[in-house]
């Protein structure tokens, strides 16, 4: 079976949709029978294009016009049995069979938490992607249900697959230099980490109000991190940052790749993720697979990966946030519990699964007989 992906969220800067896109590659790519080609409008960095799949990259065409126009006509010249669209829009015309990946609906259900780009390139060609897709995979059972619920005549092609993490996400070896990593991005201090694009989805306000009523009750609680690229929509969020009477306290990591980030989440005393709606929820996974305690909000989908692994408060909740922070910090059993429960629950998540689930909706999708 031969796999075409959209894979324009692997061009820079690579954020959680690019990570799925290069896990569910890589695991496609591994399995007997299949072959996979990543199809972008744009050359990719070198270093996604070193992997067990082979690249077709067109020159600085316009993406939400190349999804309608070259990519289904590149892919059937390569052969293509079926289409991965990894960032959700499919092809409206053509005769290539195609599986939307649905990581959430927000730009549909929440237009406000999105950049005007997002909203151009998803909305108008939403109805048809749903309308034509063979089949749906949704990264969750809440965004199973969301969508349903939005399209109850998608109900037969949804299928849910969970993402996977990458086995490099584990709890730091002894003699790692987390002394480092501290220096390198809070001044050497111990630290509280967020990580995830700036954007007013991921509520990132409510994490610097909680810290705030942390530090305003004793000096000695963890700095804080915020690594992520600067999104859209962040004016609120740096002036929020720029008001704390701990301003000093804060430190801007920028967008961390996935050594970067490998090497904050070992280093943090804790993770927060106050998301207010996620399609799944990769951070807190990654965290958890490396050990180190979660605290995130009662999203439905936070609480589908984390489940009894993590603490949990209301997304616009300040002192509930603060609250379980303080937990994690002070109290040695709930450290440990969430230090060992991390870890065996994100055992549960692999991407050579993930490939195998998709892999029969891929066959599903295109008629042909599950490699």
């Amino acid at each position: 079976m031969k796999v075409a992906i959209d894979a324009r969220a692997l061009l820079p800067p690579a954020t959680g949709i690019g990570t799925y896109t290069r896990g569910i590659a890589g695991a496609l790519a591994s399995r007997a029978g299949v072959e996979v080609r990543l199809f972008t409008p744009r050359p990719l960095p070198e270093s996604e294009t070193l992997g067990p799949w082979s690249v077709a990259a067109d020159r600085r065409s316009p993406g939400t016009l190349w999804v309608q126009t070259t990519l289904p006509r590149r892919a059937r010249q390569w052969g293509a049995d079926v289409l991965l669209a990894a960032l959700t829009i499919g092809p409206v015309r053509g005769g290539l069979p195609f599986v939307s990946v649905v990581h959430d609906l927000t730009a549909v259900t929440h237009p406000e938490w999105h950049a005007l780009r997002t909203l151009v390139g998803f909305a108008p060609l939403w109805d048809r992607t749903s309308e034509k897709a063979a089949r749906f995979i949704c990264v969750s059972e809440t965004t199973a249900r969301e969508l349903q619920r939005a399209h109850p005549e998608t109900r037969e092609r949804v299928r849910v697959v969970h993402n996977g993490v990458d086995p490099d996400f584990a709890p730091a070896p002894d003699g790692a230099p987390l002394a480092a990593t501290r220096r390198s991005y809070a001044g050497g201090n111990r630290y509280i980490l967020y990580l995830g694009t700036l954007e007013p989805r991921k509520n990132v306000e409510t994490l610097v109000a909680a810290c705030d009523l942390l530090w305003s009750r004793g000096a000695q609680a963890p700095d804080l991190v915020l690594a992520g690229g600067s999104g859209w929509k962040t004016a609120a969020l740096f002036d929020r940052i720029a008001r704390s009477p701990f301003r000093e306290k804060i430190h801007l990591a920028g967008f961390a790749g996935r050594v970067a980030a490998l090497e904050l989440y070992q280093a943090a005393d804790a993770f927060v993720y106050p998301s207010l709606e996620e399609g799944f929820g990769l951070p807190v996974l990654e965290a958890m697979a490396c050990g180190i305690p979660v605290v995130a909000s009662t999203a439905d989908a936070l609480r589908e990966v984390a489940g009894g692994a993590a603490l949990f408060a209301e997304p616009r909740d300040s002192a509930g946030f603060a609250r379980e922070i303080e937990r994690v910090l002070e109290d040695p059993a709930t450290r440990r519990r969430l230090a060992t429960a991390g870890p065996e629950r994100a055992a549960n998540f692999s991407w050579e699964a993930a490939g195998q689930a998709t892999a029969a909706v891929l066959a599903e999708a295109a008629g042909k007989t599950p490699p």
